[in-house]
């Protein structure tokens, strides 16, 4: 959730909101998202309690009084979902760690796997290397752990 964002709104890759509402019929804008924060550390993703350092307009953005569902989020909202964010990226780039030591360079010549121990959760963490392009793939077996693709 963000300040400026509609909180039903799921993405420009789904063709409807949390509520229902079809994108397509507000195109070529949307009402859902007003304006958006620019970080001082650059891009448009904040931190928990990271004040923005720039607001601009959404190009395209419609008045949001063009759909009747239109719901700004709380200051607590955007907070919770910022601490949550923050948590899940510390999570992954710990079992990334892992997985950069585990990883073969230069690319193997043949796919590999392996189950190695979960620097998370302590559970089962499977990674697997591709010999195409040599990204490593991770996925916890413990339910809302890390997943990954490079």
């Amino acid at each position: 959730m963000k300040h400026g964002q509609c909180i039903h709104f799921t993405g420009a890759q789904h063709r409807l909101c949390g509520r229902g509402v079809l994108y397509a019929q507000f195109a070529p804008g949307l009402p859902c998202i007003q304006f958006m924060h620019k970080s001082a550390r650059g891009g448009t993703y904040l931190k928990a309690g990271e004040l923005p350092a720039e607001t601009k307009p959404w190009p395209g953005a419609l008045p949001k009084e063009r759909c009747p569902f239109y719901a700004e989020p709380t200051d607590e909202q955007v907070q919770a979902d910022r601490a949550e964010m923050d948590a899940h990226v510390e999570k992954t780039m710990a079992a990334m760690k892992v997985a950069s030591t585990w990883r073969v360079k230069p690319k193997p010549a043949q796919d590999r796997r392996e189950t190695v121990e979960c620097p998370v959760c302590k559970g089962s963490l499977h990674l697997s290397q591709s010999a195409y392009n040599g990204h490593v793939h991770g996925k916890c077996e413990t339910a809302d752990c890390v997943a990954w693709m490079e």
